[in-house]
């Protein structure tokens, strides 16, 4: 065997090792079985699930380990003859062993040469699907907001900025809120999506009632309809009665946050929501009547998402017959500083901090930043420099930015400017040191004219004798070097 074939072979065990350390760490029950059900693959999470170890499964047939009435619900046989994926299918089977088993899985085919030569399941059993369904509603209890009592945090007046396009968004949201009309918000994130929708429900007849918000991009697609639905007791092993999301908002909002990233299957299902204004929760027999605004939000085009297939487009629709848009940070400079003061207030009071102003330096840096993370990011920022900042400081300073912001916000301001060389790449990202070296020689040069008297050299620089000393301290100068030698 040649260098490089042995090489490639290491590289390959390398990699079949990981792929098999990857599969263990995941919470989900992962199976998989040849086309005439050699169990191949069976991690750690779905010992859990089956109460059984792996290697008294692998290399067994599934016929021999699992029995369901009728068999022909076998996954592998269901898969083998829709030729197509299983998606959020229920199932309740008995091992072996005698244990019963309750899951919900997705099952795939695997093609070889147009073939299927085997089955691959993710898996999740329902008794740990209501423990998570019951972590989520009661994070979503802990979360609702001290301040109000209907859960929310924000109105229309706490939206902040001075440009055009953001008075224009307030302006449209004030005239959405009191109709009963379905809203879209699109924006990218960190601009304020939220804000916004808890802003049009606190201005509108909803707002004595609840405001309820979901992340659909952070809930398991397993979860989500639980989650949406709610549960009755014994509809699975361990599940309670539990109210829905849109039970939880009756009469007032549900908000859906990411609504983009909701796979095709829960999309219809919303749909048939959205249209009989009816809800079963899972394992009920009844019926129940819902009546609450839906706001929702999402950071790409759904009518994009639509042309592609990805999105339908009944429930695009659906939920777009208001539609506001906020426009990113990078197109409104001008609500820079007047953002950037507030949350220097905001941290003033948490950090017991007296910080007054940006330096025109900062402001100068924040202004030529695009800002991706949009007002998310510029809070962050203000927060990350404010968390070092010497607490006699009067002022923020570029200096006061943690490094890997400096070297990020220089880096864009470089490539904004079409820098083309490493010299010029260089030079922007040391901006900070010769701004440093500047200030340096700047009051050295003052304190050797005033003999080292701090009050003179303050008055003459026009700041003041505190904010001196924290300078002095900062740059590593002492006073008394440039002190008259008696």
């Amino acid at each position: 065997m040649t260098d490089n074939a042995k090489k490639s072979l290491e590289e390959l065990r390398r990699e079949n090792r990981l792929l098999h350390e990857i599969i263990d760490a995941i919470s989900e029950g992962v199976y998989a079985a040849d086309k005439d059900g050699t169990i191949l693959i069976y991690n750690r999470a779905f010992e859990r699930i089956e109460a059984t170890e792996r290697q008294s499964m692998l290399g067994r047939k599934d016929t021999e380990v699992y029995s369901l009435p009728p068999m022909s619900n076998l996954q592998r046989r269901a898969v083998l003859q829709s030729k197509a994926p299983l998606l959020g299918q229920c199932m309740t089977y008995q091992l072996y062993t005698g244990k019963k088993v309750d899951i919900v899985y997705n099952s795939y085919p695997f093609l070889e040469n147009g073939e299927i030569t085997a089955i691959y399941s993710i898996n999740r059993d329902l008794p740990s699907i209501n423990e998570l369904l019951i972590s989520v509603v009661n994070s979503f209890d802990r979360s609702k907001s001290k301040n109000r009592l209907n859960g929310t945090s924000f109105t229309l007046d706490d939206i902040i900025g001075v440009s055009q396009s953001i008075r224009q968004s307030v302006k449209q949201a004030r005239k959405i809120a009191p109709t009963p009309s379905t809203v879209m918000i699109y924006g990218e994130t960190g601009t304020g999506k939220e804000l916004f929708a808890q802003g049009i429900h606190n201005a509108s007849s909803y707002s004595a009632r609840p405001f309820v918000a979901v992340n659909c991009a952070a809930i398991p697609e397993t979860l989500m309809e639980s989650l949406l639905l709610g549960t009755v007791k014994g509809a699975f092993t361990g599940a309670i009665d539990t109210p829905g999301l849109f039970e939880q908002a009756e009469n007032g909002t549900l908000f859906l946050d990411e609504i983009n990233s909701l796979s095709l299957p829960l999309q219809a299902k919303l749909l048939r929501l959205l249209q009989d204004k009816r809800v079963r929760r899972l394992g009920d027999k009844k019926e129940r009547k819902i009546n609450c605004r839906i706001i929702s939000a999402t950071n790409q085009s759904l009518y994009e998402m639509a042309s592609k297939g990805s999105f339908r487009e009944d429930l695009l629709y659906r939920l777009t017959p208001v539609i506001l848009h906020i426009t990113p940070l990078r197109e409104r400079p001008e609500d820079i500083p007047v953002l950037a003061l507030e949350f220097i207030s905001r941290f003033n009071k948490q950090l017991n901090l007296h910080i007054k102003t940006l330096s025109p330096e900062l402001l100068e840096l924040f202004s030529q930043y695009n800002w991706p993370g949009n007002i998310r990011e510029l809070e962050h920022a203000i927060e990350s420099a404010m968390s070092i900042v010497e607490n006699t400081a009067a002022e923020l300073m570029v200096e006061d930015l943690p490094s890997f912001l400096l070297k990020r916000m220089f880096g864009n301001f470089a490539s904004n400017v079409n820098t083309s060389t490493e010299v010029e790449r260089t030079a922007a990202i040391q901006l900070t040191e010769y701004l440093r070296q500047c200030e340096t020689d700047l009051i050295k040069g003052i304190l050797r004219f005033n003999n080292g008297n701090v009050s003179d050299s303050a008055k003459q620089l026009g700041i003041s004798r505190q904010d001196l000393h924290y300078r002095l301290r900062k740059l590593g100068i002492k006073s008394a070097t440039y002190k008259p030698s008696l």
